[in-house]
């Protein structure tokens, strides 16, 4: 398969990605979907982030849907409501010019009277998360008697993240019969216990790269620095590529939450996203970064899977991974369909024994940048503290009009330029003391 064109996929779906200009396949793309248009049984998919395997199994999975029968053929697991909003979009997409093939994702977070209705219209592919996908067989609103295929998206996460009790009550009203499709960009030990329990019928494996290696296209960076410098040395990082977009992960919700309190400080253009957001909110951030609306994101590691936005160029880890595939996941939000972006790793002295671990299991080369000088840092605060006079608000009534006349006394005298160095003047001798 050297194209799509050339493909036996679904003519309308070859028609959909042409009106996109999608043509020339990935590798995995290009290993998996001969297979999966034939295949019968069970199946593994391994490929980077970003290496496009949801068209990897997404073509063949709605070629072989049978929209002439209104009953649920097909469903896709993932770990998190933003991978299930992007996974049901591209499927959507796939299916444009399909009409009578219906998709429907459905997750928490929003309303279930709303998903019911959606679902009552003869559902061919639901793409969910295992918990609200559970509730509403358990309602017997979804019936998977009539299930051909799983697909299972990201498993590592949804192993790590305790759903395979929720995935067993899920399967428990499938006919067994139907094929499981297994895909994710790492493949840990642990997800054998997934690959016994659910793929066992005729299995073929497709393995692209090395296990659990990011992106090629992605530079590794890293700097060892005192917590004391670490939101400068943010700050100076964020103006260095103040052009591109940004991600920037945090280990917790509160971590989040303060990063983003302390960027809009700075006037930094900037969102934030995180398990406790209601959805709507999740998805109106997410919608302002695509749009480049704001320029940086600020995440939890639940962000790293499922947000795929074109042109990252920056990821930050600002505070460190905590495993190898949470650095895979994280640093592969850039780098994304042969681009080519950088990971820059924020570490404390006493976690470089632990960044070391990961280094080796994922054989990554880190180029170490110097900590910038007091003197760059200095001239980075003057600079971000202009900003902030050039983008705050009048006083308002804060002042009486006597108070601000004779504020204003004091620096009349001085023309533009005279003001503007002065400002600069006060500010570095206060900072330097």
């Amino acid at each position: 398969m050297d194209n799509f064109s050339s493909s036996n996929i679904n003519l309308d779906i070859k028609k959909a990605l042409a009106e996109k200009n999608i043509e020339i396949p990935s590798e995995i793309q290009v290993k998996t979907i001969p297979v999966l248009m034939s295949h019968d049984g069970d199946f593994i998919g391994r490929s980077a982030t970003g290496t496009g395997k949801t068209y990897a199994y997404g073509a063949p999975l709605l070629s072989r849907i049978d929209s002439t029968v209104g009953t649920v053929q097909a469903v896709v697991l993932v770990p998190t409501r933003e991978l299930c909003e992007q996974v049901g979009k591209e499927l959507v997409f796939l299916a444009k010019y399909i009409p009578e093939l219906k998709t429907e994702s459905i997750y928490g977070g929003v309303s279930l009277k709303t998903q019911i209705h959606d679902l009552s219209n003869g559902t061919h592919v639901v793409v969910a998360t295992p918990g609200r996908l559970m509730d509403l067989v358990q309602r017997k609103v979804v019936h998977l008697e009539t299930l051909k295929f799983v697909v299972f998206d990201e498993a590592d996460e949804m192993l790590f993240k305790g759903f395979q009790s929720d995935i067993d009550k899920i399967l428990a009203t499938a006919n067994r019969s139907y094929s499981s499709w297994l895909f994710s960009a790492t493949m840990p030990d642990e997800v054998n216990s997934i690959i016994k329990k659910y793929l066992n019928k005729d299995l073929v494996k497709v393995m692209v790269g090395k296990a659990e290696t990011p992106n090629k296209g992605i530079k590794h960076q890293l700097i060892e620095l005192p917590a004391e410098s670490k939101l400068d040395v943010l700050l100076h990082y964020l103006k260095k590529y103040s052009n591109e977009k940004s991600i920037i992960f945090c280990r917790t919700k509160s971590g989040v939450q303060k990063l983003y309190k302390q960027l809009s400080a700075n006037k930094f253009s900037s969102g934030a996203i995180h398990g406790d957001l209601p959805q709507g909110l999740r998805n109106k951030v997410m919608d302002q970064f695509r749009a480049g609306s704001i320029n940086t994101l600020i995440a939890t590691d639940v962000a790293s899977r499922g947000v795929d936005v074109d042109n990252v160029g920056v990821v930050f880890q600002y505070h460190m991974p905590d495993t190898k595939e949470s650095y895979t996941h994280r640093s592969g939000r850039t780098s994304r369909a042969g681009q080519t972006g950088v990971s820059l790793t924020f570490i404390f002295p006493e976690e470089k024994e632990k960044l070391a671990v990961i280094q080796k299991e994922l054989d990554l080369t880190f180029k170490i940048l110097a900590l910038p000088s007091a003197k760059d840092q200095l001239v980075n605060k003057a600079i971000l503290w202009g900003r902030k006079i050039a983008k705050s608000k009048p006083v308002g009534d804060k002042l009486d009009p006597e108070t601000r006349q004779e504020f204003k006394n004091q620096l009349n005298h001085l023309s533009k330029e005279e003001l503007l160095e002065k400002l600069l003047a006060t500010y570095l001798r206060e900072q330097q003391g």
